[in-house]
């Protein structure tokens, strides 16, 4: 056991983002239907729990700020960028914020935090407008891994996400570290949505599919940046969890 989880972990510290499309029929055009027509009032800018820190800096309702800083020690700009949390701590689909077990000190100590993550997780009040999407979760996903949150992000016309890494503040002496951590490795879910020509990311200075159905498993500890050329919207599901054995074993199977 100790060394297939050596493996997997060595696998998913090697690359910036890997395609696992073909891991799952995810059901993209019915999910999207029912995302374009939840009211705007469920939507809010990406980890900001009540916009007090756009009203504090005066931001508009076309600037987003991340807690997290850029690769200069700031907080992330990003202009067009909304997000509609489907399950996180609060069941409030405004929140973004979430807790995440950073460090591991062997990659064996994972499998033991999946024992120990005890922080109970909600469908949020948007989430009963995307049955589909809950279902596809629940159904499928979840034999695969324990949720950390799941939200769908909507990157409008024109709307730029500047380049940045997610490794917040308090976890920045975790690249000095010799021990095994969650932004040293693959860590999180990208799936697109829907094909926006002339909309497209780059992680680590390598540009990422972005065609319909396509799935990304990404690590945000990278630097990376978005940019929608277009005048349509990019929807994207995003998320995180705790990976049980099922999913360790699909990964190294199809690598």
């Amino acid at each position: 056991m100790r060394t297939q989880n050596k493996e997997f972990f060595d696998y998913t510290k090697s690359l910036p983002f890997i395609d696992i499309t073909h891991f799952w029929d995810i059901p993209c055009k019915q999910i999207l239907e029912e995302v374009k027509i939840v009211d705007e009032k469920y939507w809010s800018r990406p980890f900001n729990i009540d916009n007090s820190k756009v009203k504090e800096l005066g931001l508009d309702d076309k600037t987003s700020l991340n807690h997290y800083p850029g690769s200069d020690g700031k907080l992330i700009e990003a202009h067009g960028w909304k997000t509609l949390c489907m399950l996180n701590e609060t069941g409030e689909s405004s929140d973004q914020i979430y807790n995440f077990p950073p460090v591991f000190n062997t990659a064996n100590d994972y499998k033991k935090g999946l024992k120990d993550f005890k922080v109970e997780r909600y469908w949020t009040n948007a989430a009963v407008f995307c049955p589909t999407l809950v279902k596809f979760f629940k159904e499928v996903v979840s034999k695969y891994m324990q949720f950390v949150q799941i939200s769908v992000t909507r990157l409008n016309g024109g709307g730029v996400i500047t380049e940045h890494n997610d490794i917040p503040i308090d976890s920045r002496n975790l690249l000095e570290s010799k021990h095994t951590h969650m932004y040293d490795m693959l860590n999180t879910f990208n799936l697109c949505l829907n094909y926006v020509e002339g909309c497209y990311g780059v992680f680590d200075n390598k540009v990422i599919p972005a065609y319909e159905g396509c799935l990304r498993w990404t690590n945000i500890g990278k630097q990376h940046w978005v940019l929608n050329m277009n005048r349509q919207p990019q929807y994207q599901i995003i998320w995180n969890g705790i990976y049980k054995k099922s999913f360790r074993q699909l990964v190294m199977e199809n690598k």
